[in-house]
Formats: C-alpha cells, structure tokens, sequence
C-alpha cells in the first residue's frame, strides 16, 4: 500500500525522539558502568558493550569537562569525524572545524544560547571529514550540575543519519516513481483494517474518486461515491473477502460519481491478508477504465450502426429498384389514358417514399454528394425562409452567426436536409413555443479549424436513459406524433460523411443544443456552374442502338420499354452470359450501354471490363439504387441513381453520348 507519507517536520520531529532517547540510554549505560557493581559484568565488558552498541547505532558521545576544558570523544564518535579512534586529540575548535561553512553559524549560536537557557535543542548539520566526504549528523546534549547546581560537565551525542538518510531518499524517490506510474496507469491502491477500522488510500485513489488529497480516508465516504445502484454489489464482494479468506482474489467493475457529478468507470480487486495472529485485511487496487468503457462501448455502436447501415442501404437499393419499375410504369399508364388524380396522388406518394430511400441512404453513409465549397454563415441565411415555415407562428427564430469563418466542403442539399431534421426536432421539443437559436462558431479540433452549425432548443432536454440511444436508427420518443426515428441518424450519416459529427450537450437554462461540427478550409469558393436549366439536351438524329443490363428483370424491361417508346432499339439482358454473348453479337453497333452498378453475379464495372475484352470499349451509363458504388474512382461513367422517371433517363442517355 502506498499510503500517505508523514509530513517533513513529524518526520523530524520523530528522528529527534530516537536520539534523544538513544543519547539518555547512553548516559544511563555509561552511568552504570561507572558507578554500579553488577555480579558477573565487569567494568571494562560494560564498557565494550556500550562502544559496541553506539557503533550499531552509529551514535558518537562526547563530554566536555568546563573546568579543565578536556573534551573526549567516544571510539564511535571519532569514525564518525573520520579519524581513527584516539587519532587526534578531541576538542571543541576540532568540532566545529569540522562542521560545513554553511551549518558552522547556526551550530554555535545554538550551543552559545544553550548556557544560556542551559537546554542544547537536537541539531542537524553536515560534518566535512578530512578525507572531503561529507555526513549528515544530528546532535544533543546534556549539562550536568554539582551539589550546588554549578553547571560541572557538558555530554552529548552525534547521530550520523547519512545512511538511514540515503536509504529515505531512494524510499522516497522509489515512492515517487511508484506515485507516477500510477497516476499515468490510472490505478489506485488501498488498505483496510477492520479490526482497528484504519483505511489507507492511495493518492491516485483520491484522484481517480475526485476526493481531496488531504481527506480522512473512511470507508463511508467512499461507498458515497458509489454510485446507488452498484453499492450493494460493492459491499457484497468485500464482506465474502473477510468471511473467505481463502476464496482469492474479488474482481468487480463499478462506477464512481466524483463530487462534481462525473461518472467514472472502476475495476476493483480486493484480495485478504491473513496475519499470524490469525486476524485478516483487506487489501485491493482500483484502476481506471473510463476511456476503455467508453471506447468498447463506441466500437459496439459502431459496429452496430456499421450492421444496420449496410442492411438500410441494401434495403434502399432494393426498394429504389421497385420504385423504379413502379414510376416508369404509371408514367407510360398516364401517357396512355392522360392525367387522373389517381395516378397524381400514386406518384405523389412514390416521390414521398423516394425521399425515404435518400435519408435510408444517408443513415448508412451512402448517399451521392454533391460537394461544394459552401461560406456556412450564407447557407444558413438561405434557409431561414424554409425554416420559419417549418416552425410556425408559435416558434421564433434567432441567429447567432459567427464572423470570419472558414469556407466548408460540403454537399448543401444534404446540408439542408439535416438541418431541416434538427430544427423540426427543437420545434417538437418546445410544445408550447418557444425560441430556437441557429448559430455559428469556429472550432479547433485537434489544432485543425472546423465549423459548428448548431441548433438550440428551450424544452425540457434528453432524459439521460435515452442519451445513449438518440443517434440509433427507428429509436423516437414520439412514437404517438408519427416519428420514424431516421432523423438523427440520417444527420450523423451526413455528418460523418462529410468527415463530421454531430454533437450534443445540455442547453444552459435548459433544452438541448445539436452541433454539426465540420472541417474548415482555407481554399477560395468555386464559381457556381452555369447551367442552362431550359435549354433541352441536343437530340439524335437516329434512332440508337441500346444495350440494358440489369439483373433485376422488371427494371430492365421497363427501362427497355421507355426507351423503345422513343424510337430507339433496345436489347436488354440480365444474366452476364446473356450480356457477353448479346455484345458479342451487336458490340460493333451499339450506341450505349446502359448498366446497373450492383448485381448479384458481376458487379457493373467488372461486366463492362469483360465487354472491353472481347470487343470495343463500349460507351456506358450506369444506373444504381445503392449509392455507395458511386464513391469508387473505377466507375469512370456518367451514373444515374435510382428511381428514376422517363424524362431523367432519356435526359442521362442524351448526356451520356455528348460527353
């Protein structure tokens, strides 16, 4: 147990009682020898006896008679000066020659001032021996009177402490380390006897407790920083400790609230000494594993979100891949039997649900961006119009804008879309009105700039039972309003995918504030593309010779029936064997192939290599409902994403041929 070292001066205080009690032994025993006949002890073996003993303790006597001015230094005393014993002639000016320059004043006004009030006071100095070493010593004194009370005699002590002394600081300095890698492992140590109730904690133990270093230690106070709901399990294994001694060592994870609210995570073993005399303590460490827990419990939900990530954006595709055949086809209906607002609402609600595949898509990290170079204080001013429509009358809107902020990268529309879902929560989070602040601020993370969007509510806040779970996809607390749950998750996956997060904090006052936190860029703003929006694509002049693959056999033949409505020639094919043997056959001929990304038995990319291979290089726009293939450089096409109508398809198949 590394427990609280004494402080200097009790240290002191304590090193002065051995002395002076070793300096009374002394005179005692030198007093013995002299005057006392014991049957069996001669005066000479009292005598080797007490030179014997001052040497173990390496303790030197001295006397000094006043009247004679003789002085005499026991064999002891003499090593201790660094002579031989008997080698020099001891006397009061020899001593103090001795004593170090820096020590020599505050040695003799101590001895000067002790006839005065006849008390010598234990005192430290250093002694420089002949040959130049120096040794730490401690000394005292005694006067003794006559009959009369005549001050007759003078004797003393010198206690060399060098060794205990050299042997304290390697204690110190190893108790130092020891401190050190504790606090840098984390890890405290404790004590406990339950016999006498004395506990002893670590200084790292304090810390890890958010206790102050200067506390009584006490067992109460530390089953208080426990925190309710994990003290009885506490208690628990620390009772079978010292009911089973033999049971071994007890290993148990538990959280600690330090006094300023924060949550710390523990393990604690706590193992029992059986002493001698048959009793027992209790003895334990405590490390800890804040950052451990935190990070395992990051990495499970990441490799949660990862799994449903992957399964939303599989499930996008293939509902991208049902919504593509269901608007191609009410679309040919319409140009059939004309407009009915049966077919309106029908493809009203399948933009609707196309809306649903894109925030799918962005929860699981898979959305196409767009990327631009986006000053965030005139993007957010922008929205404002779109903002105070989605709040009503009952909400009011205030910006806060930062000056002087950094350009960011970032798709806009994606941008738009989260921060529409963040403002419609803080919205539904204020019942009965309230205000909701939208602002700006620079950030620097980890000496990089970045930009805070963030989004502030007045409502009642996130119980802490639902913190751990608000960025989960389908999780909602308003369930009975008509939530999805998608909200929060679609605005970390926008987030993270422009290299962001998202992060919250309890609003001051109360409500709640999210910050989408994005890397910052120095780079100047790219002139916006000029697009003539009205002015249609150049048509052929023939009809083209077409080539459709995709294995989704609805897909296919609804896309060959748009485009075969056009004029154009269209062969459609959905296994690769029926592609290769297609092209083939009409390779030389063939205008463009229009190709979807993800298929279960060749993936696009590596169908139209093969086409490469045995014939042209075929021109190629390639169709996907799961976007994450349009991140890949390899694609090297025009992509079109699913659904899509006739319009956008015939427009992405004219683009195609004029590039």
């Amino acid at each position: 147990m590394v427990g609280e070292r004494a402080p200097d001066d009790e240290r002191d205080a304590l090193t002065r009682e051995v002395v002076a009690l070793r300096l009374r032994v002394a005179e005692l025993q030198r007093a013995a020898a002299r005057h006392e006949e014991t049957p069996g002890i001669s005066l000479p073996e009292r005598e080797e006896l007490l030179r014997e003993a001052e040497r173990i303790a390496h303790l030197g006597t001295w006397t000094w008679d006043l009247a004679t001015g003789r002085v005499t230094w026991s064999d002891e005393l003499y090593r201790i000066m660094g002579y031989a014993p008997g080698g020099v002639t001891p006397s009061v000016e020899l001593f103090f020659a001795a004593v170090h320059p820096e020590d020599r004043e505050r040695v003799r006004s101590a001895s000067e001032q002790s006839l005065t009030d006849g008390v010598l006071p234990l005192v430290d100095c250093r002694i420089i021996r002949p040959d130049g070493t120096i040794r730490q010593t401690t000394s005292s004194s005694s006067m003794l009177f006559d009959a009369n009370q005549v001050l007759r005699r003078m004797v003393g002590g010198v206690l060399d402490r060098t060794d205990s002394l050299e042997v304290e600081n390697k204690l110190r300095r190893t108790l130092a380390l020891l401190e050190e890698a504790q606090r840098f492992a984390r890890l405290g140590n404790w004590r406990f006897d339950p016999r006498s109730g004395e506990l002893e904690w670590s200084q790292e133990f304090r810390r890890i407790a958010g206790l102050p270093l200067d506390v009584v230690p006490d067992p109460d106070l530390f089953l208080a920083c426990v925190v309710p709901e994990d003290r009885a399990r506490f208690r628990a294994i620390h009772e079978k400790s010292l009911e089973q001694p033999s049971r071994g060592e007890g290993l148990l994870e538990v959280r600690l609230q330090r006094p300023d609210g924060e949550i710390r995570h523990v393990r604690t073993t706590t193992h029992t000494i059986e002493r001698p005399d048959g009793s027992t303590e209790l003895r334990g460490t405590m490390l800890d594993i804040t950052d451990q827990v935190r990070l395992r419990e990051e990495l499970v939900h990441s490799q949660k979100m990862e799994a449903v990530g992957r399964l939303a954006g599989g499930i996008a595709h293939d509902f991208n891949n049902l919504l593509t055949v269901i608007t191609a086809n009410l679309e040919l209906l319409s140009g059939r039997i004309g407009s009915c607002q049966e077919l309106d609402i029908s493809l009203q609600a399948l933009s609707s649900a196309s809306s649903l595949t894109r925030r799918l898509l962005a929860f699981g990290r898979k959305a196409q961006l767009s990327l631009k170079l986006v000053a965030i204080n005139a993007f957010v001013r922008s929205t404002m119009a779109l903002m105070q429509r989605l709040v009503g009358d009952e909400v009011r809107l205030e910006l806060d804008l930062a000056p002087e902020l950094p350009q960011v990268r970032m798709d806009p529309l994606e941008m738009e879309r989260a921060l529409v879902n963040l403002v419609v929560n803080a919205r539904d989070a204020m019942p009965g009105g309230g205000v909701v602040r939208i602002s700006t601020a620079l950030l620097h993370v980890e000496g990089a700039p970045h930009v805070a969007l963030s989004v502030a509510d007045q409502g009642a806040g996130i119980a802490e039972a639902d913190r751990p779970h608000i960025f989960e996809p389908f999780f909602t607390t308003r369930e009975d309003a008509g939530g999805t749950g998608l909200g929060l998750a679609t605005v970390l996956g926008t987030a993270e995918q422009h290299g962001g997060t998202v992060d919250v904090k309890p609003r001051p006052g109360g409500g709640t504030i999210f910050s989408i936190v994005l890397p910052g860029t120095d780079a100047p703003a790219e002139p916006e593309a000029q697009v003539p929006e009205k002015t249609p694509s150049a048509q052929p002049t023939r009809p083209l010779n077409l080539l459709v693959i995709d294995d989704d056999v609805r897909v296919a033949e609804v896309t060959r029936r748009i485009l075969s409505m056009r004029g154009h020639v269209v062969r459609a094919a959905t296994q690769p064997s029926q592609v290769l043997s297609t092209w083939a056959e009409h390779g030389a001929t063939t205008d463009l192939v229009i190709c979807d990304v993800a298929m279960a038995l060749m993936r696009g990319p590596e169908l139209i290599a093969r086409l490469s291979e045995i014939g042209r290089r075929p021109r190629v726009l390639f169709i996907t409902g799961y976007s994450e293939e349009l991140v890949h450089a390899e694609l090297g096409h025009p992509v079109l994403s699913k659904p899509f109508t006739a319009e956008t398809l015939l427009r992405a198949v004219h683009d195609a041929l004029r590039q």
